[in-house]
């Protein structure tokens, strides 16, 4: 014959104590090296990603606080701005005000009727200037 096992038809009988399993802290299936350098490797993991995490959480609360310090600045600001905008808007009106002013008198002197004051006074500026000319020259 051929040469099996052991035991009546080669089967093994197995009993596991499920309970001594859950209720005793003291038993610990033992790991073969593929498995504990698994969860190593698994530990190292899970601390580098917590060490990430803590850095992350540092730099949220740096913004946090950034954000908060922007915030104040901001509502200090608020107010000087809407003083400013307001003397704009008060300067801008002033200013099309005095250019309306401007334009009239511009449109005033620049009237047909002030055409011969105008000739006049080229020919006047344009004889001292002959003047100068001849006595410099």
């Amino acid at each position: 014959g051929g040469g099996g096992g052991g035991g009546k038809g080669g089967h093994v009988h197995v009993t596991v104590d499920v309970d001594n399993l859950t209720s005793n802290p003291s038993y610990n299936m033992e790991h073969t090296e593929s498995s504990r350098g698994f969860r190593d490797e698994f530990e190292a993991a899970k601390q580098r990603q917590d060490e990430g995490l803590d850095e992350i959480a540092k730099g949220l609360r740096v913004l946090k606080n950034m954000g908060g310090e922007m915030d104040e600045e901001i509502k200090r600001q608020t107010p000087i701005l809407d003083c400013i905008d307001n003397k704009l808007d008060s300067t801008n009106a002033e200013i099309r005000t005095a250019n309306g002013k401007l334009k009239h008198i511009i449109t005033q002197m620049r009237s047909t009727r002030h055409f011969c004051i105008d000739v006049i006074l080229i020919f006047v500026i344009l004889g001292i200037g002959m003047y100068l000319y001849s006595t410099l020259a």
